[in-house]
């Protein structure tokens, strides 16, 4: 699963990196990424604090004992969708 999210933050890194040399608003990368790779890391937290609340329950009214990927999966792969995102970020910052 990280692996998976891995590659699919670098493809939408390369998608938002081929929008700023075409336009040539290098800026477009702070935005885009940044607001993504936030996005992201928010949707990890939501999924871990699920997780500690609920565990691997389907949700409160589910009659499920346990779901097919856990919540603490979720959180890292949201996490790794965020990492090359923040990356590129900080690289736009510090240049």
């Amino acid at each position: 699963m990280i692996k998976k999210g891995f590659i699919a933050g670098t493809i939408t890194l390369i998608i938002v990196l081929g929008i700023s040399y075409f336009t040539g608003n290098w800026s477009y990368l702070y935005y885009i990424s940044g607001t993504l790779g936030v996005a992201f890391v928010a949707l990890s937290l939501a999924s871990l604090i699920d997780s500690l609340i609920l565990g691997n329950k389907g949700s409160f009214s589910s009659e499920k004992e346990t779901r097919k990927i856990g919540r603490r999966e979720d959180a890292k792969r949201y996490i790794s969708l965020a990492v090359p995102n923040l990356l590129a970020v900080l690289v736009y910052i510090i240049n």
